[in-house]
């Protein structure tokens, strides 16, 4: 499947939790097919709403990220389903962010872009739902950061979402995930070239940071059975100076090409506004089952058990709340994994699977 990335921009402009005006904000996403009930696929925090497909023939060229459950005949199935995946607000892949041109200043927001929330971000989603005109989601999916906007939007916006899938999720940012998020954003600004987020003015971009920030993911977003596949070979007199070439060709590999289009001043707002996320935000007195108890959609909630940064029983936990509200809203299952956090799109197989049969239940 040959995709595009596409951008509108919103006529309506977005107000933040903190009171600050973005005029027009842009929206980037990606439309893989246009009649049905509406699927919308949200993304990782570190990553980009390339979902599925290729933007063109080479075959080389890396697929969308869940390119295994989007398309005809998988499990989100474009031929029944619209399916449209979107790019979250404070991301440097499109959608208004750090990198946009602030209209009061005609130069990039750079490190003045405001203090962002995951409740600002999901209220972009639904202007952006609300410009294309759609009135109703049938489900709302993603891993990671894409799974905890799937479940706050359906808090916050019960009536328009009717079902959620939710991959490597919480009810809240996890004490691991909030820990790391504040380590790559104290490494990100102790690099000498970050200048106070300026360096977007100067064109010299803090990429010594961002090296160590990917290598550490490499390590953290991933688990020891992981790196054991790369580490086990077989004994000899030299063995350990092959593993420790093969683990340093692991944490090194293409890392100077893959840190090229990050930001780091689009790094710290995300990460900064995923450890706001608390189903129970003070929009609903700051209680936080009650902030769960709002989401009326069934939910499908899969946690992957090699993960640390979110193990499984924060998704068990959401799902025993709305359980023990109305019997069998949710539905969690724990995805064997080798891969850490990263099984969440890692195990396509799995997740296919559990995907299908959510999806036949709930048409």
């Amino acid at each position: 499947m040959i995709v595009k990335s596409q951008k509108i921009i919103l006529s309506r402009n977005l107000t933040t939790e903190n009171g600050f005006i973005l005029k027009n904000p842009e929206v980037a996403f990606e439309q893989y097919s246009e009649k049905g009930p509406v699927i919308l696929i949200t993304h990782g925090g570190l990553s980009s709403h390339h979902a599925a497909g290729r933007y063109s023939e080479n075959v080389n060229e890396e697929p969308g990220f869940w390119d295994a459950l989007i398309g005809q005949g998988k499990p989100f199935d474009t031929n029944i389903f619209r399916v449209i995946s979107v790019n979250s607000l404070g991301s440097m892949y499109g959608s208004t962010s750090p990198l946009s041109i602030n209209p009061d200043t005609a130069k990039p927001y750079g490190p003045n872009f405001p203090f962002i929330t995951m409740v600002d971000m999901v209220r972009f989603y639904k202007l952006f739902l609300d410009e294309l005109g759609i009135k109703e989601v049938f489900i709302m999916a993603g891993p990671s950061m894409g799974s905890m906007q799937s479940l706050l939007m359906a808090a916050l916006f019960p009536d328009t979402i009717k079902n959620v899938i939710s991959v490597a999720t919480a009810g809240r940012i996890t004490p691991g995930a909030m820990t790391i998020h504040e380590f790559i954003i104290s490494t990100l600004k102790k690099d000498p070239d970050f200048n106070n987020g300026n360096y977007i003015y100067t064109g010299i971009k803090p990429t010594l940071s961002l090296k160590i920030v990917h290598e550490m993911a490499r390590i953290y977003y991933t688990h020891e059975e992981t790196l054991k596949k790369i580490w086990d070979m077989p004994e000899g007199p030299d063995v350990q100076k092959k593993r420790s070439e093969a683990i340093r060709n692991y944490l090194t590999f293409m890392i100077e090409q893959q840190v090229q289009d990050k930001d780091p001043n689009c790094y710290i707002t995300l990460l900064n506004a995923i450890n706001t996320y608390n189903l129970g935000t003070n929009l609903f007195n700051g209680n936080y089952e009650e902030g769960v108890r709002r989401i009326k959609a069934k939910a499908l909630i899969m946690n992957i058990d090699t993960d640390s940064e979110f193990p499984p029983y924060w998704g068990k936990e959401v799902v025993d709340i709305l359980n023990s509200n109305t019997k069998d809203q949710a539905t969690f299952f724990t995805v064997p994994s080798i891969w850490g956090h990263i099984g969440c799109l890692r195990e396509v197989g799995f997740l296919a699977d559990k995907i299908r049969n959510f999806i036949k239940m709930v048409l």
